[in-house]
């Protein structure tokens, strides 16, 4: 394995990164027309790690390919035997649903069906629906503002958006989160 990845395991931890097989072993696009065919897999844990990852890949001027759940049907998540995959599914932590600002954070590798049971347990609802929703992740349909089976009553996920944390490509966080919707009259 080369220097590289190395570097990127020492971010990740050795569970966090895949190669081989491993890789080759992925589909990379629905319906799975083949195998992933990237350098590597790196999984991070948490925005930090997502981070430091951005950040090497920039300096080297490596090549990156978000994967979520994979459920896309335009092909953005297929890859080039050189590519970087940054897989974000181990990054599945929700906070406790606020119930009295009826909001919930969850990082981007959530499947779109748990934010919506957590909100049910709540009493509440995710409108946000689409045939994917076990697979889905919420990062993938927040970064194509997905519309889904409510979208006419509910509107895109846009419209069910708060606030997000991104990392910019060269490892930048930016973040926009809020707790609750203001409106102020002009």
């Amino acid at each position: 394995m080369d220097a590289f990845i190395e570097e990127l395991k020492s971010i990740v931890g050795a569970n966090g990164v895949l190669t081989g097989d491993d890789v080759a072993n992925r589909p990379e696009s629905w319906p799975p027309m083949g195998g992933c065919q990237a350098r590597a897999i790196i999984r991070p844990a948490d925005t930090k790690e997502v981070s430091a990852v951005l950040k090497a890949c920039h300096e080297q001027g490596q090549a990156v390919v978000t994967h979520g759940g994979v459920t896309g049907l335009v092909g953005g998540a297929r890859t080039a035997p050189d590519d970087i995959v940054v897989s974000l599914e181990r990054m599945h932590a929700t906070d406790p649903v606020d119930t009295v600002n009826r909001t919930i954070t969850v990082e981007a590798g959530v499947p779109l069906q748990k934010v919506q049971e957590l909100a049910e347990a709540e009493g509440l609802l995710f409108p946000v629906d689409f045939g994917a929703r076990g697979s889905a992740q919420i990062g993938g349909a927040i970064s194509t503002n997905a519309g889904g089976n409510s979208v006419i009553r509910y509107g895109m996920v846009r419209e069910q958006l708060l606030g997000v944390e991104a990392v910019l490509a060269d490892g930048t966080v930016i973040s926009s989160m809020k707790d609750v919707i203001k409106r102020w009259a002009s």
